[in-house]
């Protein structure tokens, strides 16, 4: 099972509902192998049914039971799969498709691909393959040392400014 979290901003996210219909559609997917919540979208998926809030020991159920999880650049939802040992999977909301107001979750995002290898996804034509090489991904095991992460999140962003 894929559990796709795309957060709780007030943005879209539907370069991502998209894709995920069109796999669907071209048999790469099954919906069945989905769950996704998406609080906000312009979008109306037509092959898969996404929800928007569930407390938290409903969604540590899906993480739990999830193969693979599919996340926006949100450090909670990514520390909370590492955590867990998931493989996972980054799509930072990008501003040129109003998914948020700047670009900083990909600076997140590459420092959690620089810390534990986690795989980034920019463009939605690479994210099947991704999904596909999921399978000899090992997560790189999560160790609690928030000040030295925030450090290097931090520093990733000022050498942007």
């Amino acid at each position: 099972m894929i559990f796709v979290t795309l957060g709780t901003q007030k943005f879209q996210f539907d370069r991502v509902l998209k894709e995920l219909d069109k796999l669907i559609d071209e048999g790469k997917l099954k919906k069945e192998d989905l769950n996704v919540q998406c609080v906000f979208s312009e979008y109306i998926p037509k092959n898969f049914e996404m929800f928007d809030l569930k407390p938290q020991n409903e969604i540590d159920e899906i993480i739990d039971k999830a193969d693979i999880i599919i996340t926006h650049s949100g450090t909670g939802s990514i520390i909370g799969a590492l955590k867990k040992k998931k493989k996972l999977i980054i799509i930072p909301r990008l501003k040129k498709y109003g998914e948020h107001v700047d670009n900083h979750q990909i600076e997140i995002a590459e420092v959690f691909n620089e810390k534990f290898n986690i795989p980034v996804v920019l463009d939605m034509d690479n994210l099947y393959d991704t999904i596909n090489k999921m399978e000899e991904f090992t997560p790189i095991k999560w160790e609690e040392d928030n000040k030295r992460l925030i450090t290097d999140i931090e520093s990733k962003i000022n050498q942007l400014l």
